[in-house]
Order: C-alpha cells, then sequence, then structure tokens
C-alpha cells in the first residue's frame, strides 16, 4: 500500500511540473535538491494519509482525502456560521507589499462584518522560506484553521503541504504569485494580478518615456523563479524591437533594499555609464538609488521600480525615481477576504483566478493615486 500511495503522489508532482511549475525562487537550497526533498516529504505524507482517515469539515456534502488523482479541487464550499472563521495567512516573508496586503484585508475584515479571525505568520526571512513556510502550513493544518492563504516562492516545495491541507479538507486560496497550473487540484483560487502584464507595462512605460534616446539598462532581479520570471517576461516583450534601449547588465537582488543597493554598486564598478535602473520590486531599486544619489548620479540614471510602495511614491514626488507600478497589493487583501467569505461563508464557488488591473504612476499621473492603499 505505501508504494502504491508513493507512486501515485511521484505522478501527481510530476504532472504538474511538467504542467509549467517553477523551480524553487530560493537561493538556500539548489533545485534538484529542492525536487528532492519534495518528492520524499510527498511520498511520506502519502504514506501517513493512507493509515488514517480525516474529519470531514463543517459543510454536508466534504469528503476529504479525495484531491489525488482527481481532476477538480476536491474541497467544496461550506457554510460556517455562527462564529468568525480562522483564516491563516502565510505571506513569503514580512515587507511592504505584504503589509499592504494585510492591511487591506484587515481593513474589509471590518467593513464587512467583522466574521473572520485573521492569523498571520511569516517565515524570519526570505532566505529560510522554504523551510519555515511548510512548518507554518502544517501548525495551522493542526491548529484545524478554517482557510490558508499562501503566497510562496516554491509552488512544488509546499505541494505536500497543500496536499495535506486538501485531505484535512481546509481550502487554500494562493496570492500574490502567478496560477501555478489550472488543472492543479490543491487550491481553491489564485489572487492578485497578472504579473507577466505588469512587467509589459512598466517596460512599455520605459519604452515610450525613455526609449527615444539610446540608453543602457540595469535590472535588479529577484530570486529565480516563476514570479520573477513572468514579470521580466512582460518587461523584455515590452522592449523587443528597440535597439536603443539594450539591457547591459542583469544582478538578483533578492526583493530587498539592502541587497538592491550592494549589487547596484556593484553593477556601477563594472557599467559606470548605465542610464536607466529598473527592478520588479520597488526596494531592490530604493536600494539602488541610495548608492546613485551617493554618486551624484540623479542627472544621469533614470530609476524605474514596481509595486507602488509609499517608499517609491515619495521617490517619484522628491524627482528621484521616475515610474512605479500599481499592481493593487492593497486591494489583494479586499480580494482575499471575499474569496474567502464567499466560499468559507455563502457558501458558494468562486473563480480560479482574481485578477486586479494594474497601472502605472509617474509624476504626471501620481495626483490620481488613491493614498489609502498606504493605510
Amino acid at each position: 500500500m505505501r508504494k502504491v500511495v508513493g507512486m501515485g503522489m511521484a505522478a501527481v508532482l510530476l504532472a504538474v511540473a511538467l504542467g509549467g511549475c517553477a523551480t524553487s525562487n530560493q537561493k538556500a537550497e539548489s533545485p534538484a535538491g529542492t525536487e528532492a526533498a519534495s518528492l520524499e516529504a510527498a511520498e511520506a505524507k502519502g504514506t501517513e494519509a493512507g493509515g488514517k482517515e480525516e474529519e470531514s469539515g463543517e459543510s454536508e456534502g466534504n469528503e476529504s482525502g479525495e484531491a489525488a488523482g482527481q481532476e477538480e479541487y476536491a474541497v467544496k464550499p461550506r457554510q460556517i456560521t455562527g462564529r468568525k472563521i480562522k483564516l491563516g495567512l502565510i505571506p513569503v516573508t514580512m515587507n511592504t507589499a505584504y503589509t499592504m496586503t494585510i492591511n487591506g484585508a484587515k481593513k474589509h475584515i471590518a467593513e464587512t462584518g467583522d466574521n473572520i479571525e485573521l492569523i498571520v505568520q511569516a517565515p524570519s526571512s526570505n532566505a529560510s522560506t522554504i523551510t519555515e513556510q511548510g512548518n507554518i502550513l502544517e501548525t495551522m493544518i493542526q491548529q484545524k484553521v478554517d482557510a490558508i492563504a499562501l503566497a510562496t516562492e516554491s509552488d512544488e516545495s509546499m505541494l505536500p503541504y497543500l496536499r495535506e491541507a486538501a485531505e484535512a479538507d481546509i481550502p487554500v486560496f494562493l496570492f500574490n504569485m502567478t496560477e501555478i497550473n489550472e488543472k492543479n487540484i490543491y487550491y481553491v483560487s489564485s489572487i492578485g494580478y497578472d504579473q507577466e502584464q505588469a512587467g509589459r507595462e512598466i517596460g512599455a512605460w520605459i519604452n515610450e518615456n525613455l526609449g527615444a534616446d539610446p540608453q543602457k539598462i540595469a535590472v535588479l532581479e529577484g530570486y529565480a523563479g516563476v514570479v520573477n520570471t513572468k514579470r521580466m517576461d512582460g518587461f523584455y516583450e515590452a522592449l523587443e524591437g528597440n535597439g536603443n534601449l539594450p539591457v547591459v547588465a542583469s544582478q538578483t537582488a533578492e526583493w530587498t533594499r539592502e541587497k538592491g543597493q550592494s549589487v547596484t554598486e556593484s553593477i556601477l564598478t563594472s557599467n559606470p555609464d548605465i542610464t536607466i535602473l529598473y527592478g520588479p520590486y520597488d526596494e531592490m531599486v530604493l536600494g539602488g538609488l541610495t548608492v546613485i544619489k551617493e554618486r551624484n548620479l540623479l542627472d544621469q540614471i533614470a530609476v524605474v521600480g514596481f509595486g507602488c510602495t509609499k517608499d517609491g511614491v515619495a521617490a517619484i514626488e522628491a524627482g528621484e525615481m521616475r515610474a512605479t507600478i500599481d499592481v493593487g497589493e492593497y486591494g489583494t487583501g479586499f480580494d482575499i477576504v471575499d474569496a474567502v467569505t464567499d466560499f468559507c461563508i455563502n457558501g458558494k464557488e468562486v473563480e480560479k483566478v482574481i485578477n486586479r488591473p494594474s497601472k502605472v504612476y509617474d509624476k504626471e499621473n501620481l495626483s490620481e493615486l488613491d493614498r489609502v492603499i498606504f493605510e
């Protein structure tokens, strides 16, 4: 029996990987090591599941432990009434973007009847995401939360835990990531925005506003993986055909301001004549901006970000950054609450993909930005 369950889970992992799932975004583990660990964990959890019966949820007609081998998500809508439901929210780490989402969720909960208890737990840092997120997910499953909202850098590594949540009849909502697989049976909905389209829009802004003259672009990338890849694919697509916009340097800055600063110092040492600094997250380019200001290069280098953070907007107002793109991080918190409410309280199915539109802001249209997102 153990061999049968283990082989079945391995087949599910292989099918998802072939369906377009990305490798880990973390540098702490190699892709091969991560996949091996995921498979081992999946087989172990499959073996455990084979010897126990899961309790059914509060909704009628729910049967747990049926996720593997089905073509649809096994966890069904339910109507939990008479108490607050417990929603566990697990970001990749605590940073400006995820704080905006959490604040949006808290505000919307308060505005819509206070029917949800929000339990937020995050890994201590980007470097520890893979290990800690699995532990956090497992703890929340054991605590029998009613729903989980998860943003992860490595969907493959989380598959064993997503399967465990399904077997425990706990619905999982992904957010701030690409849809990992249309046929993935371990999550209800992917909530956020079109990452590739947002990259395309900010790239188009550079093309339209800076592309008439020869430039040299340096890029601060996030961890290599599905989120970074989608944002960068859209960005590069928007620059295609314009010979004035070559990318002369591109290095990972790990999504952080500190790393953005050190990587920009390194890039400027090798490429002192860059004229545009771009990164698919404001925090990285704000670190780079510190170096640019220290070297008195604001007149030479146009800084363009992503994410519409409070500090990014302040830098645009100060004339130090040229543009950023609002991808609805704050509104994503509203969408998570609405999806969980519909699925867990109102007993309704929700869309597999729930995306907010994105919008580029620069000094010309910054007055249109609703500053409520920074509350």
